[in-house]
């Protein structure tokens, strides 16, 4: 019976939807359609028919119940899609869905007994309406999606809602990227009097089993609508099957899913109903360029929770919870291997907790496959501290702020010389491997305009540390080469003019560094204190761009000039170098480094409402989106590259005065 159901409704590619007019009039805007040119496709007719054919009416009573209401759905969803790329995605989707659900539904009603439990002739009394009563369920089990799922703009830029009426003039579409999955079932009883005639409600009201059941599934109580819900949900998951390839036959197998999996879809359900980024306090979680950053406690809490809801049993104690997590790395352990963090949340707005927060720390990329679907960044720090609220190794160095992920160096190989930003990652800000030493980073060739520009000026001024390179020198120079034009004495005089040795200069001189303590206690022959000293940072950012194994102003660069200034991406310049030049990539040898290159003053503070920052921030506006970086903004940009022409990075927009 069900193999002769299903071949009455297997869409080949010959079946698609396939609308003669010219719908699409420009790139992206839609001309409306009436009803009859929307159902006028060999497919949707079929449906129509089938319809029916499992109703027994007369013609007229056929139109004024059924037929005019499934025109007004065609009406009001239009060419809209069912998914953004899941089941019928394509132009026209939400219709052959919704179509193609009460189809199958009426099919699948013929296999109950409705009322439940009733005898024959009450059966018989309420044949229709049982039928009705799945007919307008059917039609608005998905109507919601055009309402919260899917933004549609008419043409002169009015925001169209599904409760307005047709649209009559052309319109375009965009799926909202913060939607929430949860609510476009709940909102179906909003549309029961535009879709449902009068008529029907005043009969289906004088039956409160089944008019109850329908009131129930369209305001989103499915568990409360019985029978019903049994028979819209099993069509919907037909449609969807056979919409994807799948085999229908197995829909009512159970696939056995691993505890790691049902771990993994809890963490993000409970994730994406968080308040995020809160400004002003209240909020559960804080995404910075570093990590996300959620509170321990009310997400192990939630895990457990949802995961019981699901029928999954679950260790009863919290900290059971984030062994799992962390055993199945879907938390990053501290550097003592354990799950808490303590950090200090501070707002750029002035928010701050007085005591330390216990969170969770996890890459950005375990909630979030698609870049595009995260929150903006915290306008503000997470500062990794002490239980006790002390900070581990310095004090005020501003960590957790926004950086371009290193891994987005690699979904960025061809842009060639745009710099399209729409496509950075906002995640960690330098992904290191163990294994990843000196001799194993490759430098890639610079094909930017910065890279052109600086071909054309070969030589750096003779005053400003650096001695000119012969015109006959490959441009890809190596650091090693550069090094070696590069005199010692020659930097350190100039060096010395930039950065007068104060007294302070000479405490952080003599302030050993955790890593040279680390490395004297391995009994490591380096001499750390000559490696992690700004002036060997200033000296290797230098050399760097002379060398051109250092990007500007790119998409994954450290570098950008903004406003005829030098930013510098923090914390990940000072992570880089701990990494390429120490082979660290340990949080408090590059704080430490920060630390000293904050106190030098070099860099220009940011000065508003009262108060004053070391870090400024840029707004990346690219073609889809925008985002944010944060660093040090350095005026004197002769200090890192001489007197070489200065082209500021026309994607960044600083936040804040800079006069």
């Amino acid at each position: 019976m069900l193999k002769k159901f299903l071949t009455l409704f297997r869409v080949t590619n010959a079946q698609k939807n396939s609308i003669t007019k010219e719908t699409l009039i420009t790139k992206g805007w839609y001309e409306p359609l009436s009803a009859s040119e929307l159902l006028n496709t060999p497919l949707r007719e079929q449906y129509l028919t089938d319809i029916w054919r499992n109703v027994s009416m007369t013609p007229q009573m056929f139109n004024t119940l059924y037929r005019e209401p499934i025109e007004k759905y065609a009406e009001i969803v239009q060419l809209l899609p069912a998914s953004e790329s899941h089941h019928h995605a394509h132009v026209g989707g939400m219709l052959d869905h919704g179509l193609e659900v009460l189809s199958v539904a009426l099919k699948l009603r013929q296999n109950y007994v409705l009322p439940p439990n009733s005898p024959p002739e009450e059966q018989a009394k309420q044949r229709d309406v049982w039928t009705a009563v799945v007919i307008y369920a059917a039609l608005l089990h998905d109507l919601g999606k055009s309402a919260v799922d899917i933004e549609v703009v008419l043409e002169d830029q009015r925001r169209w809602f599904p409760w307005q009426g047709k649209i009559d003039i052309p319109y375009r579409f965009r799926y909202i990227k913060s939607r929430d999955y949860s609510l476009h079932p709940v909102i179906g009883g909003i549309f029961a009097q535009q879709f449902i005639p009068k008529e029907a409600l005043n009969w289906l009201a004088e039956f409160p089993t089944a008019f109850s059941a329908l009131m129930y599934f369209i305001n989103g109580h499915s568990d409360k609508a019985g029978v019903l819900a049994d028979i819209i949900q099993k069509a919907d998951q037909i449609s969807v099957t056979m919409a994807l390839g799948g085999d229908i036959q197995k829909i009512g197998e159970k696939t056995q899913i691993s505890f790691a999996k049902q771990l993994h879809i809890a963490l993000k359900e409970v994730i994406n109903g968080m308040k995020l980024n809160a400004p002003k306090g209240g909020g559960e979680g804080w995404l910075t360029s570093d990590a996300l950053w959620v509170m321990s406690k009310s997400t192990a809490d939630k895990i457990k929770a949802y995961l019981m809801h699901q029928g999954v049993p679950v260790p009863s104690q919290n900290s059971r919870i984030f062994d799992e997590l962390q055993a199945h790395k879907l938390i990053e352990p501290t550097t003592e291997n354990t799950a808490i963090w303590y950090g200090k949340v501070t707002s750029h707005s002035g928010w701050t907790h007085n005591d330390p927060f216990s969170l969770l720390r996890i890459s950005p990329n375990v909630i979030w496959e698609n870049i595009g679907d995260r929150p903006s960044l915290f306008e503000g720090l997470v500062t990794v501290v002490g239980k006790d609220g002390k900070n581990k190794v310095v004090t005020d160095v501003e960590v957790g702020t926004n950086a371009i992920s290193e891994s987005s160096i690699k979904n960025n190989d061809t842009i060639g010389s745009e710099f399209l930003f729409n496509n950075i990652e906002t995640s960690p800000n330098v992904t290191l491997t163990p294994d990843t030493n000196e001799q194993n980073i490759v430098t890639e060739p610079e094909s930017d305009p910065m890279s052109a520009y600086l071909d054309l000026f070969p030589t750096l001024d003779e005053n400003n540390f650096s001695t000119a390179l012969p015109s006959d020198e490959p441009d890809n120079i190596s650091t090693e080469t550069a090094n070696k034009k590069l005199s010692e004495t020659e930097y350190e005089t100039t060096l010395s003019k930039v950065i007068p040795v104060t007294t302070a200069n000479k405490k952080l001189k003599e302030k050993k560094s955790p890593l040279s303590e680390v490395k004297a206690k391995d009994k490591i022959v380096i001499d750390s204190d000559d490696l992690l000293t700004t002036e060997n940072f200033i000296k290797w950012v230098k050399e760097s761009i002379i060398a051109k194994s250092i990007h500007i102003n790119k998409p994954d660069a450290k570098l950008h000039f903004v406003e005829d200034h030098l930013f510098m991406v923090t914390p990940a310049i000072f992570q880089l170098y701990t990494k390429e030049k120490l082979g660290s990539d340990k949080q408090e040898d590059w704080e430490f480094l920060q630390k000293q290159f904050q106190d030098l003053g070099l860099h220009k503070r940011l000065y508003a409402d009262g108060d004053s920052w070391n870090i400024w921030s840029c707004d990346v506006v690219g073609q889809k989106k925008t985002s944010s970086l944060s660093g040090y903004l350095i005026e004197d940009v002769k200090l890192f590259v001489g007197n070489k022409p200065v082209f500021n990075n026309h994607w960044l927009k600083l936040k804040g005065n800079i006069k």
